[in-house]
């Protein structure tokens, strides 16, 4: 598991970005090399997750 404040600002991004373009979180973990909870994290942390 990696922690979400070790991930890169481009991997950040990414996430935010097909977070909103409606991916669903599992995918986004798959594309990126990260886990599930760790994206809900980078999401949280960048205001787009409930």
């Amino acid at each position: 598991m990696q922690a979400a404040a070790q991930v890169s600002d481009a991997k950040r991004e990414t996430a935010k970005n097909l977070y909103l373009g409606d991916m669903p979180e599992e995918f986004i973990a798959m594309q990126l090399d990260l886990d599930i909870p760790t994206v809900i994290r980078i999401l949280k942390e960048a205001g787009v997750y409930p």
